[in-house]
């Protein structure tokens, strides 16, 4: 794993100091349980991190490693949490999966199929791996009282879609200092089933690099879903 630093906006590597895209706590209320009473930074997105002379392994494999910094805080009675989206198809009738890796702090990983009738939580600490599986969309939330730092690994060639999470007003459940509280706009709140991390090692930023083809479910998710269903 490479060295680097974040400073409160800023992630500093080895190679490059990488300016973040922010999302607001403004732009979050589509999608909380209650209405900030303040504006600020909700948290900061640090798209293709990648030291030089790997950028052609990873344009080779049409991958991204990216890089996410989630600060502690309590928004009315929710833990702060990531916007949430779903990702489109790549074939096969499945979507393009993710892996996350958390580098620093506590996290649930929260994943929901689109119609809700699957929903499950991943709690994951720092040195854990989660996998988001295909036909789910995914929230991150920091259940901690530091920065939550999670790097993800993804298939560069989609955008995510936020419509659905957003005209929902979120999943189908919010995590809370209450514990979990059922989103109004859902008929029918799927049970809440809990699963563990992944099997996979630490610093999938190296294990890409060393063995980009392990990782060829990101583009063809059907080499994924043959092995875990």
């Amino acid at each position: 794993m490479f060295k680097f630093e974040w400073n409160g906006s800023k992630l500093k590597t080895e190679w490059k100091t990488y300016e973040g895209a922010v999302r607001k706590l403004s732009e979050l209320k589509d999608v909380l349980l209650d209405e900030p009473e303040e504006d600020g930074d909700a948290y900061y997105m640090f798209r293709d991190v990648h030291r030089p002379e790997d950028e052609a392994k990873f344009k080779e494999h049409k991958i991204r490693y990216d890089i996410t910094v989630i600060p502690p805080r309590i928004v009315g009675r929710e833990y702060i949490k990531t916007y949430g989206h779903y990702h489109p198809e790549a074939g096969h009738g499945l979507s393009y999966p993710e892996v996350y890796e958390v580098l620093q702090g506590h996290a649930l990983f929260l994943e929901q199929k689109p119609d809700a009738s699957d929903f499950f939580v991943i709690e994951a600490k720092t040195g854990d791996v989660v996998i988001m599986l295909p036909n789910h969309g995914h929230v991150t939330v920091n259940i901690g009282d530091e920065p939550l730092i999670m790097a993800n690994l993804v298939s560069s060639e989609f955008s995510s879609n936020y419509e659905p999470v957003k005209k929902k007003h979120g999943f189908a459940w919010y995590y809370t200092t209450e514990g979990w509280i059922p989103n109004e706009r859902y008929e029918n709140h799927p049970k809440i089933k809990t699963l563990s991390p992944s099997a996979l090692p630490p610093d999938i930023y190296s294990l890409f690099v060393d063995y980009p083809y392990l990782f060829d479910w990101l583009n063809r998710p059907w080499k994924l879903w043959n092995a875990v269903r």
